[in-house]
C-alpha cells in the first residue's frame, strides 16, 4: 500500500512539472520544430549514448577485483539489462538488478560485485563534479543551481571519506572469523571482504585514475550527443551549453524517482534552456528530442541483449536437432 502511495505521488509530481513547464507552449509549434529535426544528426545522438556502454563496461572490469574474471561482453550484457532496468523501474530497482546479475550470473559473489557498484557511484560522482566546475566556469548559472552544486560536492565527498574509512579501516582479515558467530557475525563477514574489494581498488592511483577517465568518457559522449540533438534542430548554440544541461541532469537525476525519469528529464531540460533563453517550444522539442535519443539505446540495449541471446540459443538448439543419435 505505501509503494502504491509513493508511486502516485511520484507520478502526481512527474505531472505537476509537466503543467508548470510546458502549460503555456503550443504543442502544434513544438510539434512542427520536431518534424523538421535532422534525421542524420539525431542517429549521431543515438551512436553517442550508445557508446556510453563502452566506458561504462569498461569501467566495471577495472573495477572488479583480480580473482575474478569476467569478458567485456559478459559484463557488457549486465550492464544492458542493468540501464534497461534503471530506465523502466524506480530507484533503486535497475542498480539492485545490475548488482545481482554480477554476483551470481558471473559467480563473483555479492560483496566483490557490491564494491564494482560502489567504486562506480564514487568515480562517477567526481566526473560529475568536474563537469558541474567546467559548466559553472563556462557559463553563468542560476542561483538555486549554484548551491545545489555545493551540496553535490560536500555529499560525493562524504561518500568518498565514508568509503575511504571502511576500506582502510575495517579489519579485511576477519572475515571467516566472523562468519562462524552470529547473524551479526556474517554481516560484519560481508562488509570485511566488501572492504576489502574496494581497498584494492582505492589504494591503487593508476587504477583510480583510470576509472576517472572513463566516467568522463560516458560524460563526454552524454553531452555530444546533447549538441549533435541541439544541430538536428539548427541550433549553433556554444557547446557549453551542453554541458550546462548535462549538468543540470547530473543534480536532479540523482534519484531515479520515475520509470526512466519521465517529466523530471524533460523538465529540467526545458527549464535549462529557457535559462538560456530559447523559445519555450523549441525548448520543449529540444528536451524531448534528447530524452528520446537517451532512452533508445539505455532501454533498447537490455532488450537487445536478450533477443540475441535467446536467438543464439535458439539456433543451438536447431543445430543440436540436426545431429544424428548415435546408434549402438
Amino acid at each position: 500500500m505505501k509503494k502504491k502511495l509513493f508511486l502516485i505521488l511520484v507520478w502526481t509530481l512527474a505531472a505537476g512539472l509537466f503543467f508548470l513547464c510546458f502549460r503555456s507552449i503550443d504543442p502544434a509549434k513544438a510539434w512542427s520544430e520536431i518534424t523538421q529535426a535532422r534525421p542524420a544528426w539525431l542517429v549521431l545522438a543515438l551512436i553517442f549514448n550508445a557508446s556510453i556502454f563502452i566506458f561504462w563496461t569498461g569501467l566495471w572490469k577495472l573495477f572488479l577485483p583480480s580473482k575474478y574474471s569476467v569478458s567485456f561482453l559478459r559484463m557488457f550484457q549486465a550492464n544492458a539489462f542493468m540501464s534497461t532496468a534503471c530506465n523502466t523501474v524506480p530507484f533503486p530497482g535497475g542498480h539492485a538488478l545490475g548488482v545481482t546479475l554480477l554476483a551470481r550470473r558471473e559467480k563473483v559473489g555479492h560483496a566483490a560485485a557490491l564494491s564494482v557498484f560502489a567504486l562506480d557511484q564514487l568515480i562517477e560522482g567526481f566526473a560529475k563534479i568536474i563537469i558541474l566546475l567546467l559548466a559553472a566556469y563556462l557559463a553563468p548559472l542560476p542561483e538555486q543551481m549554484k548551491l545545489a552544486i555545493l551540496i553535490f560536492i560536500f555529499l560525493v565527498l562524504v561518500l568518498a571519506l565514508a568509503m575511504l574509512f571502511v576500506a582502510h579501516r575495517w579489519p579485511t582479515d576477519k572475515a571467516e572469523e566472523y562468519s562462524q558467530s552470529s547473524f551479526w557475525g556474517g554481516v560484519r563477514s560481508f562488509i570485511s571482504r566488501w572492504a576489502h574489494h574496494m581497498e584494492e581498488a582505492l589504494k591503487n592511483f593508476k587504477t583510480f585514475g583510470l576509472g576517472l577517465i572513463l566516467a568522463l568518457g560516458m560524460k563526454l559522449v552524454e553531452v555530444l550527443a546533447i549538441w549533435a540533438v541541439q544541430k538536428s534542430l539548427g541550433f549553433n548554440l556554444p557547446f557549453w551549453t551542453a554541458l550546462l544541461v548535462m549538468g543540470a541532469l547530473n543534480l536532479t537525476l540523482l534519484l531515479s524517482v520515475t520509470p526512466g525519469n519521465l517529466g523530471i528529464y524533460e523538465g529540467t531540460v526545458f527549464l535549462m534552456y529557457k535559462f538560456l533563453g530559447v523559445a519555450p517550444a523549441v525548448a520543449l522539442s529540444l528536451a524531448l528530442l534528447q530524452h528520446i535519443c537517451f532512452l533508445v539505446p539505455m532501454v533498447g540495449a537490455g532488450y537487445s541483449v536478450l533477443f540475441f541471446l535467446n536467438l543464439t540459443s535458439f539456433k543451438a538448439r536447431k543445430l543440436t536437432d540436426l545431429v544424428p543419435e548415435e546408434t549402438g
